[in-house]
């Protein structure tokens, strides 16, 4: 739970740069492979982040407007990017304008639930750290490459030349 917009919008910033740079390392070709009929596309899983920013964002009254469709997707990962750094900025704008820190124990309802308005907060940073993780593990699977977001991967202690963790 955040208890400071400030830290929020933190915590918000540092997380876009680790999804914008997860959707730059998914080739056209590969965003909508399969790699289990119980597993969402990495396309899917991308788009799914700002369609539930927005959804969020509308039934907690911070945004104004339609959620996002389920349906079409963007047509490329640069478009669903745009999307994406778009609707996270929305988001940081509404939350600074609209949820000041004392309103940050107050409740809001979501999902058919109470919620702590600093708890939804934390729900959206989580989330897309949860999602942005499965498409890493995708993108492994799928023999892409994968970014080291928060420490080096596999290939990273190859390149210095140490030993790979086992």
């Amino acid at each position: 739970m955040y208890y400071h917009i400030t830290e929020f919008l933190e915590d918000w910033t540092n997380e876009t740069g680790k999804t914008i740079e997860v959707y730059s390392m998914i080739p056209e070709g590969s965003k909508d492979i399969i790699v289990n009929n119980k597993v969402r596309s990495l396309s899917r899983l991308a788009y799914h982040i700002p369609q539930i920013i927005t959804q969020i964002g509308v039934r907690t009254g911070l945004f104004d407007g339609p959620e996002l469709p389920e349906d079409p997707l963007p047509f490329t990962m640069d478009l669903t990017g745009s999307l994406y750094l778009d609707v996270h900025k929305k988001m940081a704008a509404a939350v600074l304008k609209k949820w000041p820190d004392d309103m940050l124990q107050g409740e809001v309802d979501l999902y058919d639930h109470k919620w702590r308005r600093g708890d939804v907060l934390s729900l959206l940073t989580h989330h897309e750290v949860h999602h942005r993780s499965q498409m890493t593990v995708i993108m492994r699977i799928a023999g892409l490459k994968v970014p080291g977001l928060y420490g080096p991967v596999r290939e990273d202690w190859e390149l210095w030349g140490l030993p790979v963790a086992k």
